[in-house]
């Protein structure tokens, strides 16, 4: 694909309900302001959901041959992040997802930093090396214009799972989902048990509503760093099983925020599987 000059070469794009986010979109947007690289265009797409629609409205206006896309909860940990996911796309066409690894802030507090060791995928490893991953996210990641629409793009039709989904599919076109080296965010768990829990019964709805009208997108999520050997698609009778197993393996290792996450996802995934309704079409 040839870059017109005219136009910025990287679009950013951050799906944000009503762009601010209790301060953190401001944050957000001081920290891409400070990147080395400053050939961008910049989309906040407020008051658009799911998220999935919000970031395919960004992806239809940008101009740019890259996209990257940011949570609007995250906060880029240093001034080289956009710089590193650019080269790794430049330096390998086979890469169709290049994403940050997730550190804790400086300022995170006594809860978000002991969440942080019961949460694997929100205090992932730094790598040395490009390193293919299931750790790879929203949170922050760079495409290809080209490859995110030849893959379809996102899912406007689910309220979770989001990144599983987008990462099965571009592996199944051939690409690869990357860490790239030292690239960085901040992007920690809710600070407090309220909203700790809150955000779980919120996923534990979303992966409901999945598995009532979407049953193709439920896929699993890893906690490792190497993807080798991981199976993103396993049986809803399977996860029933292991639920339970999973909770006792909590309690025994004394992991109680992690215990109370997944009874909160629990009882939201209950509540969907009840009462939630198919969203309409765009």
């Amino acid at each position: 694909m040839t870059h017109d000059k005219n136009s910025p070469r990287v679009s950013v794009i951050i799906p944000s309900w009503d762009g601010h986010r209790d301060g953190c979109v401001p944050r957000l947007l001081e920290s891409v302001e400070r990147q080395t690289l400053q050939d961008i265009e910049l989309h906040v797409i407020k008051g658009v959901s799911p998220q999935g629609r919000a970031i395919n409205q960004g992806a239809a206006a940008a101009q740019g041959e890259i996209l990257i896309v940011l949570d609007d909860d995250s906060r880029l940990a240093d001034e080289t992040v956009f710089e590193r996911l650019i080269a790794a796309l430049d330096g390998d066409p086979s890469i169709g997802m290049a994403g940050a690894s997730i550190v804790l802030p400086p300022e995170a507090s006594a809860f978000q930093r002991r969440a942080a060791t019961q949460f694997p995928r929100f205090n992932t490893p730094v790598v040395d090396a490009i390193t293919d991953s299931d750790l790879a996210c929203h949170g922050c990641c760079a495409f290809r214009a080209e490859v995110f629409r030849e893959v379809g793009g996102e899912r406007e039709d689910i309220l979770r799972g989001l990144d599983p989904d987008l990462r099965v599919r571009l592996r199944r076109a051939g690409y690869r989902v990357v860490l790239v080296p030292h690239a960085r965010i901040h992007h920690p768990l809710p600070d407090g048990w309220r909203r700790l829990l809150k955000t779980f019964f919120r996923n534990g709805f979303g992966s409901a509503y999945a598995q009532r009208f979407q049953p193709e997108s439920v896929y699993e999520t890893h906690e490792e760093l190497d993807s080798a050997g991981f199976q993103a698609r396993t049986s809803l009778g399977f996860r029933i099983l292991r639920f339970p197993l999973r909770l006792a393996k909590s309690a025994l290792q004394w992991k109680w925020m992690r215990f109370a996450a997944y009874c909160s996802y629990a009882c939201g995934y209950a509540w969907g599987y009840l009462t939630a309704k198919e969203l309409p079409r765009a």
